[in-house]
C-alpha cells in the first residue's frame, strides 16, 4: 500500500479492507489494486486493448506516495485487477451502496434517474444537511448531458426527449475475458456526505457513503437478454434496493381508466390518432431479474430478495384517481435545523397507489409481493407536465420550462431512512419499519 493511499485516510476516511469493483463486482483487497500508466508510450492494455493505457502493480512510488509507472511516470489513477477498468478513489474510502434501476423499455427510467439526481442535488444540501456530489465526473457525464437537456437548456420552447438507452455503444465497457469480449454497464457514482447543520457535519466525507447507480436499457431484462458476454444486469444481487419503474400508461386498461380524467397523450384511446405499442408485459420484467440473481449467485436463497421500490410514474397525469391526490410533502423540517422524513406520510400514500394498482393492474402487485414482502410503491412524476405533440398528434418531447418534477426525490429518501441510518432523520411518530407492505 502506498503513502499516497495511507495519507488519503486523513481527507477520504479510512481505506477499506475489501473493495467491490462498481463495473464487474470482483472483490479483492486494497494490494491487489492495479495502477494505470501515464507515459504515453505505455499504450495497450491485455484485456481493454491497444490503445488504453497499460494497467500495473507497481513497485516504485515517488515522496508524494504516487506510483511509478515503468518509464518513471508518476500516476495516481487505480483499476480493478480484474475486469483492468479504472475505478474512481473514493471507492477505495466510502461504504459503496449499491441501486439498481430496472423497468420495461419506454418506462421513464433515464427521466425518472435523471430528476431525481438533479433534485436531490438542491434538496439535500438545503434540507437533510447533505452533499450529493459526482464521485467522478466521466462516469456520470450521460447524465449530466441528461439534466443539461432538461434543467440548463437555453431554449426552453423546443420539445426535448432523452434519448433512450442502448443495449450496446460506449453507455458500456467491453473487456476481454478468457479470450472473449464481456460487455459490462457503465455505473452512476456519487458521495453522499454530511454538511452544515447535519449532526455528523464533522467527520465529513468519514460519515458518508458511496452510491453505485446502475440505469440498464429496458431490453435488458427481458428474458434470453443475459448471458456471459453480457452479465450487465448481474448488480441486482448486490444492490441494498431495487427501483423497479412501472409505467401505467403502457397498461391498456390503467390507460382505459386514466383517459377518462386526462387529454395526457400518453394516455389516449382515440384509435384514429397514433399511440406507441408497447408490447412488454412489464410484471415480467420483475420475475425474470430474481430468476437471474438465483441464477448467477449461490447465495441468493439464503440473501434473499433485496428491498423493493415499486415507482408507478407519470403520476401527474392518473395522480388525480389517488384519494391523497395532491401528494402530500414527505418531509419536513425539524427543531435541528434538518428536515426528516414521514415514514407514515409515505406509507399512507403506499397504500393508496397499492389499491389503485391491484385494481387495475393486479398481476404487477402479485408479481412484487410474490418476490417480498419489503415493497413500497410510489408515485413520481419525472416531468410534471404532459408532453408535447405534433400536428399529427405524435409525441415529440416535453417543454423544458414546462418541467416541475413531482415526488421524484421520495424513493431515494425512504431508502437512505430505511437503510442508511444516521444520513437522514425518521419523523417522530413515523410508521415502524416493514410496515410499507
Amino acid at each position: 500500500m502506498s503513502n499516497r493511499m495511507l495519507d488519503e485516510q486523513d481527507v477520504l476516511g479510512p481505506l477499506l479492507s475489501k473493495i467491490t469493483c462498481p463495473h464487474c463486482w470482483h472483490v479483492f483487497q486494497p494490494a491487489d489494486t492495479l495502477w494505470i500508466s501515464e507515459h504515453p508510450d505505455l499504450l495497450g492494455d491485455r484485456l481493454l486493448g491497444p490503445h488504453v493505457p497499460q494497467r500495473f502493480l507497481p513497485n516504485r512510488f515517488t515522496p508524494q506516495g504516487n506510483a511509478l509507472d515503468s518509464r518513471g511516470m508518476p500516476t495516481s489513477r487505480l483499476a480493478c485487477p480484474h475486469c483492468h477498468l479504472e475505478i474512481p478513489r473514493g471507492i477505495f474510502h466510502l461504504r459503496p451502496v449499491f441501486f439498481s434501476v430496472l423497468g420495461a423499455p419506454a418506462s421513464g427510467k433515464s427521466y425518472f434517474l435523471t430528476t431525481m439526481i438533479w433534485r436531490l442535488r438542491k434538496l439535500l444540501p438545503e434540507k437533510f444537511g447533505l452533499a450529493l456530489t459526482d464521485l467522478d465526473a466521466i462516469h456520470n457525464q450521460r447524465l449530466q448531458e441528461y439534466e443539461n437537456t432538461l434543467f440548463l437548456n437555453r431554449d426552453g420552447q423546443t420539445p426535448v426527449e432523452l434519448p433512450k438507452t442502448e443495449t450496446t455503444g460506449d453507455l458500456y465497457n467491453v473487456v476481454m475475458l478468457g479470450g472473449a469480449p464481456v460487455q459490462y454497464l457503465k455505473p452512476f457514482l456519487f458521495s453522499i456526505q454530511p454538511v452544515g447543520k447535519h449532526p455528523r457535519a464533522k467527520l465529513g466525507l468519514h460519515g458518508g457513503r458511496a452510491l453505485v447507480v446502475y440505469d440498464n436499457a429496458g431490453e435488458s431484462f427481458l428474458p434470453g437478454a443475459d448471458s456471459a458476454r453480457s452479465p450487465v444486469t448481474r448488480h441486482l444481487a448486490l444492490s441494498a434496493a431495487w427501483f423497479f419503474v412501472f409505467d401505467p400508461t403502457q397498461d391498456l386498461r390503467f390507460r382505459r381508466e386514466v383517459s377518462r380524467i386526462s387529454d395526457d397523450p400518453q394516455v389516449r384511446m382515440d384509435l384514429s390518432r397514433p399511440a406507441r405499442e408497447v408490447p412488454y408485459r412489464q410484471d415480467v420484467i420483475l420475475r425474470e431479474a430474481w430468476e437471474r440473481v438465483l441464477r448467477h449467485h449461490e447465495g441468493a436463497l439464503r440473501k434473499g430478495m433485496p428491498p423493493l421500490v415499486v415507482i408507478v410514474a407519470k403520476a401527474d397525469c392518473w395522480g388525480p384517481l389517488l384519494p391523497c391526490w395532491p401528494l402530500p410533502e414527505p418531509y419536513r423540517m425539524t427543531a435541528k435545523g434538518v428536515a426528516g422524513v414521514s415514514i407514515e406520510r409515505i406509507v399512507e400514500v403506499s397504500h393508496a397507489v397499492r389499491a389503485l394498482m391491484e385494481q387495475h393492474v393486479p398481476e404487477i402487485v402479485v408479481a412484487a409481493e410474490t418476490l417480498t414482502r419489503d415493497v413500497v410503491y410510489i408515485p413520481v412524476s419525472s416531468t410534471g407536465c404532459s408532453p408535447e405533440t405534433n400536428e399529427r398528434g405524435e409525441i415529440v418531447g416535453f417543454l423544458p420550462s414546462k418541467i416541475q418534477p413531482m415526488w421524484v426525490e421520495t424513493p431515494l429518501l425512504y431508502t437512505l431512512v430505511r437503510w442508511m441510518p444516521g444520513l437522514v432523520g425518521r419523523l417522530v411518530g413515523s410508521a415502524p419499519r416493514g410496515a410499507a407492505g
